[in-house]
């Protein structure tokens, strides 16, 4: 693949001219941007591997890190397709002649409906949670998301079967790929659709609770989206011939891939370079947030507590733990808010102490009873200290483990060994 001015390149402009266009040959350019948006998706690599390797990282977990990696690789299937399409290189003898299955299927339907579904996913899933207080999970919340790949899933079908004049097709004389207007129409129609409901979802839950409020970032998100959105549409209607011009291919390329990078690096580039450089520290923030908002009970971070292995840590989740719930009657018994997290009433079912609730209450009320029983016998032991005289030997169990014992003889009128209790480190054993 040559960026050069080669015989055949020469010969492809001067075709064109005589076909009535005015076509800027490939040339380095091109190569230029191709190496740095490459050069940028290679940085994205390291950090979705980075992302993946610390997914259970609370706060990257609360961004869905799967999901996000998978708009990722939809990026890269774009870029591949804007290779393509907007003619940086040469399709002749190679598989980017296939206009519709790299075209259409690639760039299109994988990479861009693809990665705006993906961040549809998310803001629908905070909708689902934080306004019709419905699980993060189940078929319900998948099931948009399924109803939008169906969709365009058919969208590529159709495109499949059309003739490649009323779709996509290769010019061969200019080794280039042409879309009609009414292919493009619907195409920018449907992706406009996509954004545009992503940004009504992102409204409705610019309220919700800090520890998960997105409406900043996806605002930005947004504004980088219809910035591109609104400069391709307009290029695509008023100059359709824009592969043919170096500057506005380049242009549209680079617009593409630093909003979809902005887009990326705007929802994980904060947890993502805390987890790197301040991981415990931002941690320890983030928990405050959630602990602040309430959401410390429903949020697991478990795993991040033992990823610190300290019996501080442990212990301070512990007392954290008891701080939050001690209003419920005593440590041990979690008390079911009856707020849900949008400030709603929950429902009265869901107020019951589930099983957890209660095994933890009986585990509580065992270690109770058994405190009690012990502090009883310790008091008894003490009162026989005070009144040996009193006290008929027989009525004293001895002890059944004694790990050290005392270094004075024992009288020899004191038959049972009454006088080494109190030399003993060791408590007796509980009467039963």
């Amino acid at each position: 693949m040559s960026f050069s001015l080669t015989p055949a390149e020469e010969s492809r402009v001067r075709l064109a001219k005589l076909l009535g266009y005015n076509l800027d040959p490939i040339s380095t350019k091109d190569m230029a941007m191709i190496i740095v948006i490459s050069a940028v998706y290679g940085i994205d690599l390291f950090a979705v591997g980075f992302m993946l390797w610390n997914r259970r990282y609370p706060p990257l977990k609360s961004k869905s890190p799967l999901l996000m990696a998978a708009a990722y690789i939809s990026c890269v299937c774009w870029f591949v397709g804007d290779l393509q399409i907007n003619g940086h290189v040469h399709l002749a003898g190679t598989a980017l002649t296939n206009c519709k299955g790299i075209g259409v299927w690639v760039r299109v339907l994988l990479g861009v409906c693809t990665v705006s579904s993906l961040i549809a996913l998310r803001s629908y899933g905070l909708f689902r949670v934080f306004k019709q207080n419905l699980p993060y999970r189940g078929l319900g919340l998948y099931l948009p998301f399924l109803v939008y790949c169906v969709c365009t899933l058919v969208y590529g079908i159709v495109a499949q079967v059309l003739s490649p004049s009323v779709t996509v097709e290769y010019m061969s004389l200019l080794d280039i790929c042409y879309c009609p207007n009414a292919f493009r129409g619907a195409l920018y129609g449907y992706i406009w659709a996509t954004w545009l409901l992503v940004a009504i979802i992102n409204w409705k839950i610019r309220n919700i609770k800090s520890s998960f409020n997105e409406s900043r970032e996806m605002a930005i998100c947004c504004v980088f989206v219809f910035i591109a959105l609104t400069f391709n549409t307009v290029l695509q209607f008023a100059s359709p011939q824009y592969p043919f011009h170096q500057i506005q291919r380049i242009v549209t390329t680079s617009l593409d891939h630093l909003a979809t990078n902005l887009v990326w690096w705007t929802i994980m580039g904060g947890p993502l370079l805390n987890c790197m450089f301040r991981r415990q520290k931002y941690f320890e923030y983030w928990k405050a947030k959630l602990r602040k908002d309430g959401f410390q009970n429903e949020y697991d971070m478990e795993s991040e507590d033992t990823v610190f292995s300290s019996h501080n840590l442990s212990m301070r989740a512990s007392m954290d733990d008891f701080f939050l719930y001690a209003e419920a009657g005593h440590p041990g018994e979690r008390k079911v808010p009856e707020l849900l997290p949008n400030g709603a009433p929950r429902p009265k079912s869901a107020r019951q102490p589930n099983r957890q609730n209660r095994r933890s209450t009986l585990a509580y009320k065992r270690q109770s009873a058994q405190s009690a029983r012990t502090l009883t016998y310790m008091r008894r032991t003490n009162e026989h200290s005070g009144a040996a005289s009193n006290v008929d030997p027989f009525d004293i169990r001895p002890p059944l483990s004694r790990t050290t014992t005392s270094a004075s003889t024992p009288p020899s009128n004191d038959p049972f060994g009454y006088s080494r209790f109190n030399n003993d480190l060791h408590m007796p054993p509980m009467p039963r």
